[in-house]
């Protein structure tokens, strides 16, 4: 029992040295930092945070469009309207003429009707409707109508005959008839066979004597050199 005492006192020794070894090396490497001097402080901007130079530089190259109005283009200036008549006030009158000799070469005065009665009285019109209704117009007949017909060149386009059908007498119907087109080919003795419709004018029976006629009466192909032409025949 002796023996172990003194062994459990002596390792408490020991421990407790070593406790205060280890508090004395962490006091030893923690330390409160030092204030700065006041050299290294941090230094004064050079440039203030309102500064004349800085604000206009900026205004300069402000993005905005340039038309809208700023301090550099336009300015409020207050404005005091002036009292009526008074706009010219501050100018001195320079006449040209002297007042006091100022004559004016007018016309007399012209004495204005009180009525429109008054006025037609004084410079009659006379009687505008005098020729109403005192004598028949002489109407002139017109010519009678007749058909008439133009040859054009079916290569170029260009007309080559053309002619009124004065004894040209188609059969009278109650339709009236429209201008027709026929086409003809023409060698050195004349009519390729026979001229053939291509517009027809609503009613066979124009068709067929002008058919019969271009060939016949009007012998169109002694008239055209050889070629193929457009035939066309109105009323």
């Amino acid at each position: 029992m002796s023996s172990v005492r003194p062994r459990t006192s002596r390792t408490w020794t020991w421990a407790s040295i070593l406790g205060i070894v280890a508090l004395v090396i962490v006091a030893l490497s923690v330390r409160v930092p030092e204030p700065g001097s006041p050299s290294a402080a941090a230094s004064t901007p050079s440039v203030g945070l309102v500064d004349a130079g800085v604000i206009m530089s900026t205004m300069l190259r402000d993005p905005a469009p340039l038309f809208l109005p700023t301090d550099f283009n336009s300015s409020r200036k207050t404005y005091v309207p002036r009292e009526p008549g008074g706009a010219f006030g501050g100018f001195q009158p320079e006449y040209v003429f002297d007042p006091s000799r100022l004559v004016l070469h007018l016309p007399p005065p012209v004495a204005v009707p009180g009525a429109p009665a008054e006025a037609l009285s004084g410079d009659p019109p006379g009687a505008p409707f005098i020729g109403f209704d005192r004598a028949d117009p002489v109407v002139e007949p017109l010519s009678p109508r007749t058909a008439y017909v133009e040859v054009v060149s079916a290569g170029t386009g260009r007309s080559v005959f053309g002619e009124a059908l004065s004894d040209a007498h188609p059969p009278q119907t109650s339709v009236p008839w429209q201008p027709m087109e026929f086409i003809a080919a023409v060698d050195a003795a004349g009519l390729v066979g026979p001229v053939v419709p291509t517009v027809r004018s609503g009613v066979g029976e124009v068709d067929a004597y002008f058919a019969l006629y271009l060939a016949e009466t009007l012998r169109i192909g002694q008239r055209l050199a050889p070629g193929f032409y457009r035939i066309s025949v109105g009323p």
